[in-house]
């Protein structure tokens, strides 16, 4: 008996060492850095991090490995260890908008885009980066008397892909008018209005936090001039995990199992914040895909790994009148080309080759 138990002790351990315990911690503050997005050294989104900071299980064939989260700049990490990362906050910034008077009270926000998705199995991955220019309309004062909600409007779009499927390794560029899907069906930017909670009112720094059902519900933080509002949209659902019907419907089945917002905005002194007061947004998901078409990418007869990562820039803003803003939606044939902020990160080195060799065999 006592050594059938040390054998079964030996294979736990042996187990857990094949993945290091990493956590990964705000700079600052070491506050930790949760809902980071984690990235092997292919591009691929490969995991994330939870609530504590600490990775979920990242396989060594991965590294090096990248971390992206909203509002820090990318950290590289060679191999794997057992520590504690730090992470630099790194906040996009905005010029002080001056309010326009009158009747002009709908905000029109100009959008850069960068999609991150991933579809994995045991062998094979399919990596699509994906750029857009977009924009929504916001109401800019209270007596704004609009239907705006807070969809976002596809302008311009640039897929940059990769197929790694059995012995195929291929690439493919294409640039287009149409929405890329993550960001037009998951993604949603908030359209009320997010107050501070009581104990960070008058404060410059702080932090704070709920619990859910199921995990960390929110984290609100105020940080070097910039309000974040963190949520875990599964954090009282059963489980953990959603599976949304309306990609049930079109053969796109899929369980998601984490699912974060987050949301940035300049500090103020009233507390309360406004879609048209937001700097910048991100997204991260990740979940089980099961529908035939998912799968279908893969060629595989089982479930994939769907991993996905957005992060949203408000470049530009422009006031209208209810009139202009209405007849805009009406027409939906606003035009941008793209609009990259210098102070942007810049792209992991692995998604940074895929947008050069696909250019390359596209010749644009």
């Amino acid at each position: 008996m006592t050594r059938h138990l040390i054998i079964v002790m030996v294979c736990i351990s042996l187990s857990v060492s094949a993945y290091s315990q990493q956590r990964v911690i705000d700079a600052t503050d070491s506050i930790p850095v949760s809902a980071a997005s984690i990235f092997d050294f292919d591009g691929n989104v490969v995991g994330y991090t939870m609530a504590d900071g600490i990775f979920s299980e990242i396989p060594e064939t991965a590294y090096p490995i990248t971390i992206r989260c909203l509002g820090y700049e990318p950290l590289t990490i060679a191999e794997p260890k057992d520590t504690v990362w730090q992470m630099k906050q790194c906040f996009y910034d905005m010029p002080e908008l001056v309010i326009v008077p009158g009747d002009r009270n709908v905000m029109k926000q100009i959008l850069y885009i960068r999609n991150y998705f991933s579809l994995c199995n045991e062998i094979d991955t399919v990596t699509h980066f994906v750029e857009e220019m977009a924009y929504r309309y916001v109401p800019a004062t209270e007596d704004a008397k609009i239907e705006v909600g807070s969809q976002i409007h596809s302008a311009r779009c640039r897929s940059f892909s990769q197929h790694k499927v059995g012995d195929l390794d291929s690439v493919a560029y294409e640039e287009n008018s149409k929405s890329f899907f993550m960001t037009s069906t998951l993604t949603k930017l908030s359209s009320k209005e997010i107050l501070v909670h009581e104990s960070l009112k008058n404060d410059s720094t702080g932090y704070y936090e709920k619990k859910g059902k199921a995990g960390l519900a929110l984290v609100q933080r105020l940080s070097n001039g910039v309000f974040t509002f963190k949520e875990d949209l599964l954090a009282d659902k059963k489980k953990h995990t959603l599976s949304p019907w309306p990609l049930k419907i079109i053969g796109f089945t899929m369980e998601i199992n984490q699912f974060y917002t987050t949301n940035a905005f300049s500090i103020n002194e009233n507390g309360k914040y406004y879609p048209k007061d937001l700097l910048e947004a991100g997204f991260m998901m990740e979940g089980e895909g099961r529908g035939k078409y998912i799968r279908m990418a893969l060629d595989s007869k089982t479930p994939v790994a769907v991993r996905a990562m957005t992060e949203i820039y408000v470049v530009d803003r422009e006031f209208l009148t209810q009139e202009e803003a209405k007849e805009e939606m009406e027409k939906k044939d606003c035009k941008l080309d793209f609009m990259i902020p210098s102070n942007v990160p810049a792209l992991n080195e692995a998604t940074r080759r895929l947008v050069e060799r696909a250019k390359a065999k596209t010749g644009k």
